[in-house]
């Protein structure tokens, strides 16, 4: 399970390493994910929010198209896996998501929209896109969890890395695999980098 992987309090120093490592490419697990012919949603590129009295807006993490209906949500994702002792780790309610309301100009933009599709406008590519609510990404999250914050904050969906995983696992693409490959190297490389020659 996604929480017991990042979660061995007897094991923090583990658990903060793997959660800076993971944050440096976690939104590529949505992209990966949205690739996939089985996923609800495929990502269209990062929308921008920008009200017409701003001189600059804000850029989100994904727009989002439903594959069923073809209607465009924006997407924003929240990972944070060991940061204050696992607080934000597992979504169980709406609490966890007003710490991201009090301390981001760009997420309350997300949260406006969520409420209200056509309260600020956004392009994609430099594009005017029309929208149709708002989707939160998590690491993991309770049932009852997801369900609450979806009703307090007029979400038209909630969706977890937790739940990505075992699908890009079954049938990783081609390019996911290459990619995680990749990183795989890059990190031998570094800590190869830093070991005497003796020791390697």
């Amino acid at each position: 399970m996604f929480s017991e992987f990042f979660r061995q309090p007897d094991r923090r120093g583990r658990d903060k390493y793997l959660s800076r490592l993971f944050g440096i490419f976690s939104e590529e697990v949505v992209r990966a994910w949205c690739t996939l012919p089985t996923a609800p949603y495929e990502d269209i590129g990062r929308p921008y929010l920008k009200r017409k009295h701003e001189a600059r807006g804000h850029t989100l993490d994904f727009t989002l198209r439903d594959r069923a209906s073809g209607k465009l949500y924006v997407a924003e994702m929240k990972c944070e896996l060991e940061f204050e002792r696992y607080r934000y780790l597992q979504l169980t309610g709406p609490e966890q998501v007003r710490h991201h309301e009090k301390n981001g100009a760009a997420f309350r933009k997300f949260m406006q929209v969520a409420r209200d599709p056509d309260a600020i406008p956004v392009t994609v590519g430099g594009r005017p896109i029309e929208i149709s609510g708002a989707v939160l990404v998590w690491g993991a999250a309770t049932p009852q969890g997801a369900e609450a914050v979806r009703n307090a904050y007029g979400l038209h969906d909630l969706v977890t890395v937790e739940d990505m995983l075992p699908a890009l696992q079954a049938n990783p693409p081609k390019e996911w695999s290459s990619r995680i490959d990749q990183l795989r190297v890059w990190s031998r490389e570094l800590f190869d980098f830093l070991l005497p020659e003796e020791a390697k």
